[in-house]
């Protein structure tokens, strides 16, 4: 069924669930695991006040905290995951790293760490879901704003 399964993580509570799911289905189906978490490079910061290096360092911290909870996750399931951290456009960076490794599902969470909300879905979220040449699986729960079945 899959190959190749991109779990994409924030660190945010909707991510955790994607990493559940995206070790689930990688154990179900003998797929290989990725997992990339990805620095934010568009916003811009007053030098003044805060200092960019240490705002990356703090979110590359961030990130390795992130992965390895999905490390974690995947060695209590058996499997071994692959991971990155890239500096970018967040979808853009995981639409890239799937291209890259022949990934043919990415599981992501459908709100992420952001205060800034959209209706249903994060922009990471519906971004990936509306340019991805490959099917996507948003997790996410009715509490998080997903509409009722």
């Amino acid at each position: 069924m899959y190959d190749r399964i991109l779990v994409a993580t924030d660190g945010s509570e909707n991510a955790a669930d994607a990493i559940d799911e995206a070790v689930a289905l990688a154990d179900g189906t003998g797929a290989s695991l990725h997992g990339i978490y990805a620095i934010e490079t568009r916003t811009a910061y007053d030098n003044a006040i805060v200092d960019p290096d240490e705002v990356e360092r703090t979110l590359r911290e961030d990130g390795e905290e992130a992965l390895a909870v999905l490390d974690e996750r995947a060695a209590e399931a058996g499997i071994e995951a692959e991971t990155a951290i890239r500096k970018g456009v967040p979808h853009e960076e995981i639409l890239d790293y799937a291209a890259d490794h022949g990934v043919d599902l990415i599981v992501i969470g459908a709100t992420g760490r952001s205060a800034f909300k959209t209706v249903l879905l994060g922009s990471t979220a519906e971004r990936v879901l509306r340019q991805a040449a490959v099917p996507v699986l948003v997790v996410g729960t009715e509490e998080d704003g997903a509409p009722d079945e």
